[in-house]
């Protein structure tokens, strides 16, 4: 470029874009609690219909009661230090080899007490929890059409479990189940049926030795009666057949008898021969008294069985010749009868002796405080409802009322207005489309 002498150029400041004076962090705030200040009517509209909405909701919801039961399990006879003696002359006869086991036999030896978590997990399992569902009808319970439809038992374990509260302090050992419901009696009831099915659950659950010990007892008893019964029938009909009731009493009876009847038999042959010095065969105390001997004689040799004749004439009554043959095998009727009688005492002592040192043994809890009928409601909190929900209320009212006024704050060509017009825009057309399909 041509120019004539020296050219001046001229020198603008840089044009800088305009710069809105920024504002305070004080005059925000300030600015903000102005804003609330004007919307004070919506706060109040807002407050005060949602604590008329929370009234009325508190007061459909239904009451709730809490009954709490506390237990410290049972310690039984063998357990704690009355069977450390037991355990360490068990324990002196094992071998080196054996360290694992010694090492397991001093754990138990170490735990005095019986554990509470073993009762916490029966609380917890599903068997209890179906007797109790069972017992005081939950299916039923629990729900309000459940009278016409019951709830199937998973659903109601469900629910169960969280209206029950089982809670272990692993110091003191303690057991506290808090159990909740629609009435307060029956949340007793449910607690203190909490424990019994415990005990019932426990003592099914024994593998003691006194518990394997009344098994078998109680098996080898039933045996022993089956026996005695049988040997007891055994000897009755033997003795009914052969009328046979003692044969040592029945032969010497029988003895006297023939001893009495020779008596007998003699002083009539000796009178007999007297009145036949005296007295012709046809005298009629001679007829008499040969009939006599006859008889006697026919007596004594039934007693004998020497005839078939005079032995089947009494039937009733054993002859002396086969008494002894009887009596053996009466007598080893008998004695096996009164084995049996002294198996079934014994067994029936041993057993009796077993059923007392199972209840010893026998896991069981101890009730600390047993669950009586609450005074008062546990839920719902009506005051902390009206109360949450009026200042909710208000902190969503305020995020309402600061985010509306940045929404019109924000410019027109700002790319969060024009996407929430666009979605807007398309809501409306999908709702235009959905009504018209309707229509």
């Amino acid at each position: 470029m041509e120019g004539r002498g020296a050219t001046t150029v001229p020198i603008y400041p840089p044009s800088l874009p305009e710069m809105e004076p920024r504002q305070e962090p004080a005059q925000s705030k300030v600015a903000k609690v102005w804003l609330l200040w004007n919307e004070r009517r919506l706060f109040w509209r807002v407050a005060w219909k949602t604590f008329v909405v929370a009234l009325i909701i508190s007061f459909l919801l239904p009451k709730h009661f809490d009954a709490t039961v506390k237990v410290v399990p049972g310690e039984n006879s063998t357990s704690g230090m009355m069977g450390l003696p037991a355990k360490l002359a068990n324990m002196g006869g094992s071998t080196v080899g054996s360290g694992i086991s010694l090492a397991l036999d001093a754990s138990g030896i170490l735990s005095g007490k019986t554990p509470t978590a073993f009762y916490v997990e029966i609380l917890k399992s599903r068997s209890l929890q179906d007797h109790i569902i069972d017992q005081f009808n939950l299916r039923e319970r629990y729900w309000k059409t459940g009278r016409w439809w019951p709830r199937d038992y998973y659903d109601t374990r469900k629910k169960l479990a969280s209206f029950t509260d089982i809670d272990e302090d692993k110091k003191s050992n303690v057991i506290t189940v808090t159990v909740t419901d629609y009435d307060r009696n029956t949340a007793a009831q449910i607690a203190n049926a909490y424990v019994t099915e415990l005990n019932r659950a426990a003592a099914g659950l024994n593998t003691g030795e006194a518990h394997r010990e009344r098994v078998f007892l109680e098996n080898r008893l039933s045996e022993a009666k089956q026996d005695l019964d049988r040997t007891a029938l055994a000897l009755s009909q033997y003795s009914s057949k052969n009328t046979i009731m003692d044969p040592q009493g029945q032969g010497r009876a029988m003895v006297d008898a023939a001893a009495r009847v020779q008596g007998e038999i003699i002083a009539a042959e000796a009178e007999l021969k007297g009145l036949q010095q005296i007295y012709s065969d046809d005298n009629v105390r001679v007829r008499t008294l040969k009939a006599r001997l006859e008889t006697l004689r026919s007596k004594l040799h039934g007693m004998a069985g020497r005839e078939a004749e005079t032995q089947a004439a009494q039937p009733d009554y054993p002859s002396m010749s086969t008494l002894p043959i009887l009596g053996y095998r009466y007598s080893d009727l008998y004695r096996q009868m009164k084995i049996q009688e002294a198996i079934y005492e014994f067994v029936t002592q041993q057993y009796e002796a077993a059923k007392i040192e199972e209840a010893k043994e026998l896991p069981s809890v101890r009730v600390m405080d047993p669950a009586i009928a609450p005074e008062k409601k546990s839920s719902p909190p009506r005051v902390l409802i009206w109360v949450s929900s009026v200042l909710g209320s208000f902190v969503l009212t305020a995020f309402w009322v600061l985010g509306k006024n940045s929404w019109e704050q924000m410019p027109a060509h700002d790319s969060r207005r024009l996407l929430a017009a666009d979605v807007a825009a398309e809501i409306r057309r999908g709702l235009r489309k959905l009504t018209r399909r309707r229509v």
